[in-house]
């Protein structure tokens, strides 16, 4: 066997169909907005990888399916280049917000040949934690890996008590206000 590189590393990894699949419901949701804001405050992420965090929640269907591709990303976030929404995925897999597989299709013309479609993404808010292992250097950051369905996650996240109290409060005060515009719709109906 020779020790030449393969010439679609992207294969390896891959899988065909839809890719792992995890809806949020909106508590996970409002910790993921949360996580994203405060990893930004603390200068571990950009604004464009915040935004692109913010896209891929707007782009996530309530079965778990999430799938765009890295110009719709970058469209929706407002980003110039593709690149920028490339390295924000990765930035956000190194502090373990996402998670994503390589999707294939067989091509069209020849049964054998497989193409890479787009990108299965996994929003993981209750895995990540506020205590980054390192900020983000933008460039530097570690090669990816594909999502590994057999891989059972044990990481726990340690907050301290003013992170936990502050992220209850704006739970609580997030459903104070969805509450009350509930009640003025029903008073309008």
């Amino acid at each position: 066997m020779s020790n030449r590189r393969h010439p679609r590393p992207w294969h390896r990894d891959s899988i065909f169909g839809h890719g792992p699949r995890q809806p949020l419901n909106r508590d996970e949701r409002a910790r993921c907005k949360y996580l994203l804001n405060a990893h930004h405050r603390a200068g571990r992420i950009t604004r464009a990888c915040r935004d692109i965090g913010m896209a891929l929640l707007k782009r996530l269907s309530t079965t778990g399916r999430c799938d765009p591709s890295h110009a719709t990303l970058a469209a929706d976030a407002g980003c110039k280049t593709v690149k920028t929404s490339e390295r924000a995925t990765v930035a956000l897999k190194a502090l373990g917000l996402l998670t994503w597989v390589r999707r294939l299709v067989r091509s069209s013309g020849t049964g054998w040949r497989a193409e890479q479609t787009s990108n299965a993404y996994v929003l993981l808010p209750s895995l990540a934690s506020l205590n980054a292992p390192r900020p983000c250097d933008r460039q530097n950051v570690a090669e990816t890996n594909s999502f590994d369905r057999s891989k059972e996650y044990s990481f726990v996240p340690v907050f301290s008590d003013d992170e936990r109290a502050a992220a209850l409060a704006a739970l609580a005060e997030r459903r104070r206000v969805v509450l009350e515009k509930m009640q003025t719709r029903r008073a309008l109906a």
